[in-house]
Parts: structure tokens; C-alpha cells; sequence
């Protein structure tokens, strides 16, 4: 089975820390990366991205940082993952066929036609726990002792 990209993985992380802050003020990216073990180059792309999508605003000089510029609760991890790694992506991303040799199952014969359907259940399960999961609520189960100074 496929496994959900680094980016958007990292990119769920990294706005489940800012709920957390939220209402704290800017969060610094040394704090993110603490938070979220996220390599700081790296992370600078996911924020990129973020910003770029209208999830995160940033804020320059001392003081500065990320915050969230929408509600947790209405961003869903599919919102996330849609905005990373395009539109659909959470759903085929962890549900699929194995791949061949090559990143492809060879098509054709009878038993494709039956485990075919049983994919796509797969894929649209998958696409409704990922709908239904919000940042607010991956934060909400954090327990709040001590991860970094906000």
C-alpha cells in the first residue's frame, strides 16, 4: 500500500503545532522544528506552501513566526493533503493496489475486475476519515505539557 507524502505529513504536523499556539502570537520556525521534528529546509517549504494556500500567515523580524490564518476545525487533513500533493491525492495515496516492478500493476484479467471494486471502497474510506479529521481535533488530543516556548 502507498503511504501519504512527506510533505503533506510534515505539513499536518506543522499546523497541528500552530493550533496548539493559537492565540499565543507568532510561533518561530525553530519551534515548529522542534515540535515537529521536521528538517528546518524542509520545513521551509511546507510553510511556503501553507502560506501559499492560504492556511498560515508569516510575520518577519524579531518576534515574528507563523500563525494559523483559518479555523482548525474546518481544515481537514484532506485539505491539507489536497493543497500539498493536489486534489484526490489522500485517498489514492494510501489506498491502492501494491505497485509492480516499475510503480505499476500490470492490467487485465479476471481477478482485477474483482478486487478492483474492493479498492475503491478502500479509497473512499480512506477519503472520509481524511475529510473528517481536523487539525483542531489532532490537536484537542494532545496532551498540553511542555513542547516548546510559545
Amino acid at each position: 500500500m502507498a503511504h501519504l507524502s512527506t510533505k503533506s505529513e510534515y505539513a499536518i504536523r506543522a499546523l497541528v503545532g500552530l493550533a496548539l499556539a493559537d492565540g499565543a502570537g507568532p510561533v518561530p520556525a525553530r519551534d515548529i522544528v522542534a515540535f515537529t521534528g521536521v528538517p528546518p529546509k524542509y520545513l521551509e517549504q511546507v510553510m511556503a506552501a501553507l502560506r501559499k494556500g492560504g492556511l498560515v500567515e508569516s510575520r518577519r523580524g524579531k518576534g515574528g513566526g507563523y500563525l494559523l490564518a483559518v479555523d482548525p476545525a474546518s481544515v481537514s487533513f484532506a485539505d491539507v493533503i489536497d493543497l500539498i500533493d493536489g486534489r484526490g491525492a489522500g485517498s489514492a495515496a494510501l489506498a491502492g493496489p501494491p505497485a509492480a516492478a516499475g510503480g505499476r500493476v500490470q492490467e487485465g484479467g479476471q481477478a482485477e475486475a474483482l478486487v478492483a471494486p474492493v479498492w475503491r471502497e478502500v479509497r473512499e474510506c480512506a477519503r472520509a476519515i481524511l475529510g473528517s479529521a481536523t487539525i483542531a481535533a489532532a490537536a484537542a488530543r494532545a496532551t498540553r505539557a511542555p513542547m516548546y516556548h510559545i
